[in-house]
């Protein structure tokens, strides 16, 4: 018994929509792991995801390393006296704003991290 297979051929869309999605991975590869949008309260964060802020929260963002081999503290406010509401793990890379606070880069809405465990990403472009 001889099994065929058929031969499927896409639309123009799902080929561009396919395409598009390949280039998503593709950038996501080189970035060192996948993107992820930033909860309204991120617990934690793990590996070299990407944490975005919620758009047009912040004025120009740049890309950063976390450098803390405990994990950095999120917190509600620009200083160690506000509450911690989640972290990110050692080597994560996440989007924060590029002007500091008391020391501290906003990453969203009522979220900061201290700067001193931040180091910027000078291969990726800052947004405004």
């Amino acid at each position: 018994m001889t099994v065929t297979a058929a031969r499927r051929t896409m639309s123009p869309r799902r080929s561009a929509a396919r395409t598009a999605a390949v280039a998503a991975l593709s950038a996501a590869a080189l970035l060192g792991g996948g993107l992820t949008a930033q909860a309204a309260a991120p617990a934690r964060t793990t590996g070299a995801a990407v944490e975005l802020a919620p758009a047009g929260a912040l004025a120009t963002q740049c890309y950063y390393k976390v450098n803390a081999s405990g994990g950095l503290l999120i917190r509600s406010g620009p200083g160690t006296g506000y509450s911690v509401v989640g972290s990110y793990a050692n080597g994560s890379t996440i989007l924060a704003s590029a002007s500091t606070t008391n020391g501290f880069r906003k990453v969203g809405t009522n979220r900061w991290v201290s700067s001193a465990y931040t180091v910027r990403i000078v291969s990726y472009p800052c947004e405004s």
